[in-house]
């Protein structure tokens, strides 16, 4: 396989070798026999130049040939190389002077003349008698073509000088013979050093081939090796694989139990919620935003109505999700017990006794031993024919605006349940409402969420400042405003806690 690779790579240069040379030999032999054609036209035509400056002297017409040999003389002991003569052609095409004639005898000149470079071919009585003619004489009879110049004598005859074609390429292939000598030896030197230099060449790549084949087995056997080891650890990862995925459908699983069984908290929670049917007879339109962060929810709104008032509360309770829906029904079910079965009618005290019984049922103790949780909430009883409006709040305000003023009613700054600074029992404030009087009960959760292009809280000032701007609209339509302010302000951000907004006009 090395030896015919060799001799392949020997072959193939000295085939290009070959091509190259006998494509100069060739360019060589066209350049040669282009020059001596150039130099034979140049030399008949000095040639022909010399012998009619001579002739002109002595010549002036036909008759003048008749009588003289000196122009037949000159055409008899000239001899051109290549086989050239020199005649006289009168302007009949007939031959006048030329080798092997007598003064006054005359024969047809019969060749087809062809100017250089050009196609069109044509008989010598055809020349003008001024015209200079380079180019070819073909004599079909004799089988011969010359290179022949043609100049004018005077009006009457021309002088024709010729020398053979076919010698002129003769002497140019001669010159090409050695060319071709020295081709074969420079093939042959060619031939031999490509030998042995594709030789030494092989060798050296032979020996880079067989390192490199060594370091590729070696390669070869590390990848065998590492194949094993990932097979080895794939094997592992499969089963640690089916494993998790065993884990994954089992969380699955327990996720849906848990996510069904909180689906069925909200609604337990929503069942517990009153209906949104406040009497007409007080409150002209109202709207609740209610939007829990999570399934279930630690805001809830609740209001119950008496023949003679109604009583209204937003409360947000301590958490949310799971552990403030917990805690929302802890609140609703001692509301329906404080308000509904004992009717009680003031609204600090209402907030009183809320707390004591939180504190009761979730065992807290000021020395921190219990739990901590509790309500924010704003609670307010509103009388139907007095329109006057009673109001206690834990940590949270209730707004009213009224004329285009906004009025802030605080509310105790202690939250529903255990508190390190319970200042004693929560303040009950009165207010007489008025016709289009706008109130608000809200948690803190619209005000906390976090968006804009800085990703701060919205604040509570915005948020009042937001309240004051769509107080003058219809209810439902406040309430879509507050939906798509709070869109746009959370962007892409997650929902931080519940949000709760009770709103409604007095008529």
């Amino acid at each position: 396989m090395r030896r015919r690779f060799q001799i392949l790579l020997t072959f193939s240069m000295v085939i290009i070798f070959q091509i190259a040379f006998w494509g100069f030999a060739f360019l060589s032999k066209k350049y040669i026999h282009d020059e001596i054609v150039e130099q034979v036209k140049n030399d008949n035509k000095v040639i022909g130049e010399q012998i009619i400056r001579l002739m002109q002297k002595s010549y002036l017409s036909k008759a003048d040939f008749e009588t003289d040999l000196t122009l037949q003389h000159l055409c008899d002991s000239i001899k051109l190389p290549n086989g050239g003569f020199i005649c006289a052609v009168d302007k009949a095409g007939n031959l006048v002077a030329g080798p092997g004639l007598t003064p006054g005898m005359t024969m047809p000149f019969t060749p087809t003349l062809q100017a250089h470079g050009q196609t069109d071919q044509f008989v010598p009585a055809e020349l003008k008698s001024d015209q200079i003619f380079n180019g070819l004489a073909n004599f079909k009879k004799e089988g011969r073509t010359d290179l022949v110049s043609s100049l004018p004598l005077n009006d009457e005859v021309r002088l024709f000088v010729h020398q053979n074609k076919d010698i002129i390429e003769q002497r140019a292939a001669k010159y090409v013979k050695p060319l071709l000598l020295i081709g074969l030896v420079i093939t042959f030197i060619v031939g031999f050093f490509a030998y042995f230099t594709t030789n030494r060449i092989i060798n050296k790549y032979e020996s880079k081939i067989e390192v490199q084949n060594r370091e590729l087995k070696d390669a070869l056997e590390e990848i065998r090796l590492q194949k094993d080891e990932i097979e080895n650890k794939n094997i592992s990862l499969e089963k640690q694989k089916n494993i998790a995925v065993e884990q994954h459908k089992k969380i699955a699983h327990q996720n849906k139990e848990i996510t069904d069984s909180i689906q069925y908290a909200k609604r337990i929670q929503h069942a517990t919620l009153p209906k949104i049917e406040i009497s007409k007879a007080i409150i002209d339109d109202h709207f609740i935003l209610f939007m829990p962060r999570d399934i279930v929810s630690g805001d809830f709104y609740w209001y119950h109505e008496f023949d003679e008032c109604v009583v209204i509360a937003a409360v947000d309770c301590t958490g949310h999700g799971v552990p403030g829906a917990f805690m929302s029904m802890i609140g609703i079910t001692f509301l329906n017990e404080i308000v509904v079965e004992n009717e009680m009618r003031d609204a600090g005290k209402i907030l009183d006794e809320l707390r004591k019984k939180i504190i009761h049922a979730l065992g807290q103790k000021r020395t921190g031993g219990g739990a901590s949780d509790g309500m924010d909430m704003a609670l307010c009883i509103i009388e139907k024919s007095t329109k006057r409006m009673q109001f206690s709040g834990a940590f949270n305000p209730l707004i009213c605006i009224r004329n285009e003023e906004l009025i802030s009613v605080k509310g105790n700054r202690m939250p529903v349940g255990i508190y390190a600074r319970m200042d004693g029992n929560f303040e009950t404030h009165n207010l007489q409402l008025e016709s289009n009087d706008s109130i608000y009960l809200f948690s803190d959760g619209y005000a906390d969420q976090f968006g804009g292009s800085k990703g701060r809280k919205f604040l509570s000032k915005n948020f009042r400042s937001l309240l004051h701007q769509i107080s003058t609209l219809p209810m439902e339509e406040q309430k879509k405003v507050l939906r798509i302010t709070l869109k746009d302000w959370q962007g892409e951000m997650s929902q931080v806690d519940d949000i709760l907004i009770i709103g409604f006009k007095v008529i």
